[in-house]
């Protein structure tokens, strides 16, 4: 697999611990819904820290910087495999990869997007999931709280499972430290060490 494969593969995620039982404490709570919209308001941050992949045919790494405003994202991109200079841009409807002297584009919703990075990922509902709440207007098939935090520890949207291993404390926020997206062979674990509600410079 070329380079810039390897790249678009991340791209195409970051547009982007399991619990016993199931149920969990009901998603009409209200301290549940207190901290969804909470964080459906929280529009505007910047996270920083690290993400692997890994499915069935390869596995990738990365350190990354995601910047969110509204429906934009960017993204910096840096680790092994030569992405040093890597940018990932979308504006919620397309998405835009630089490396280099090397520009692509896709729409969002462009089959070609998916090929060329072959994992077929949730592009658009990636960032409300780093947050810990599901993406809205979609159907949600599970959503499991912890019962003595009220924090999530599963989430099921899409055919993908999200576990929440870690939560932090980032200003008045509780923010995901440590997840795992995952369905069928494709995984991506990703650590958050810093989050900027807000933004960050």
């Amino acid at each position: 697999m070329t380079v810039l494969l390897r790249v678009t593969v991340l791209a195409g995620l970051l547009v982007l611990a399991g619990c016993a039982g199931t149920g969990g404490i009901p998603r009409d709570s209200g301290d549940w819904q207190q901290r969804e919209s909470q964080l459906l308001a929280l529009t505007s941050w910047e996270a920083s820290g690290k993400i692997a992949l890994r499915s069935a045919q390869q596995s990738d790494s990365a350190s990354l910087r995601w910047r969110q405003d509204g429906e934009a994202t960017h993204l910096e991109l840096s680790g092994p495999l030569g992405m040093a200079a890597t940018t990932v841009d979308s504006d919620g409807e397309f998405i835009t990869l630089r490396r280099g002297d090397e520009v692509r584009h896709w729409a969002l919703d462009d089959p070609a997007l998916g090929e060329a990075n072959q994992w077929d990922l949730p592009l658009a509902a990636l960032h409300y999931w780093l947050k810990g709440v599901p993406a809205p207007g979609i159907a949600v098939q599970a959503l499991q709280l912890d019962p003595a935090t009220g924090l999530p520890q599963r989430l099921e949207q899409q055919g993908w499972q999200v576990d929440y291993d870690s939560f932090g404390g980032f200003g008045e926020y509780q923010l995901p430290t440590r997840l795992q997206v995952q369905r069928a062979d494709t995984r991506a674990r990703i650590l958050l060490r810093q989050w900027q509600p807000g933004g960050g410079s």
